[in-house]
């Protein structure tokens, strides 16, 4: 009887380890991906050909990841008086790739172009381009714009941005004023509070 007992002792120790082992590792699997973003200066060198093509409110940013595969949206967004106010829509799975082992890298290629329409109404053309290793696309977004506003600087992070794929965090944008003054600003909570108007980028991440 008592060597019986001994042997459940021993058995019932040996498997704990092994639970606890499969425990960890699903927790480590919901741990959210680690994010890079780095700028990418489209004009220099060569690519200052394409600079009349894009215009001077273009831009473009490299986000990569490391971990599990992030489900990633680009939204847009419209802001007024340091709030956001609407949006002119999002992007989706910026990671799709048909091979998921492949795909750790995208690229994204902003352009915004102020038309006037009917001689009268100005819009923003907002052209955005993502594109890897096994492609790209290109979508289009237009969006009414104020004629008032006539004086617009680029927003965005000129360091390398590493971060948890787990909270909004926006990644570029356009400013604009109609006082003719354009002041410095960032993507912080605090500098876009103090932006009169403005066009806005931000990375979201779903489940």
């Amino acid at each position: 009887m008592v060597l019986f007992i001994g042997m459940l002792v021993l058995l019932t120790s040996g498997c704990r380890p092994l639970f606890e082992s499969k425990t960890t590792t699903l927790e480590q699997g919901n741990v959210a991906a680690d994010m890079e973003l780095n700028h990418v200066d489209l004009f220099k060198g060569v690519g200052a050909k394409f600079q009349p093509f894009l215009g001077p409110m273009s831009g473009a940013f490299e986000l990569s990841y490391k971990g599990t595969k992030p489900n990633v949206w680009l939204d847009i967004d419209i802001w007024k008086q340091g709030k956001k106010v609407s949006s002119a829509g999002s992007l989706g799975d910026l990671f799709f790739h048909p091979d998921l082992q492949k795909n750790h890298k995208v690229e994204v290629i902003i352009s915004i172009e102020t038309v006037t329409m009917d001689g009268q109404n100005e819009f923003n053309i907002i052209k955005v381009r993502t594109g890897n290793d096994s492609g790209s696309s290109l979508s289009t977004f237009t969006v009414p714009w104020d004629k008032a506003l006539t004086s617009k600087g680029l927003i965005f992070p000129s360091d390398p941005l590493t971060f948890k794929a787990d909270d909004s965090i926006p990644v570029w944008g356009m400013q604009a004023t109609s006082n003719r003054m354009i002041s410095t600003a960032d993507l912080s909570p605090d500098s876009l509070k103090g932006l009169e108007s403005a066009i806005i980028f931000t990375l979201r991440f779903e489940d």
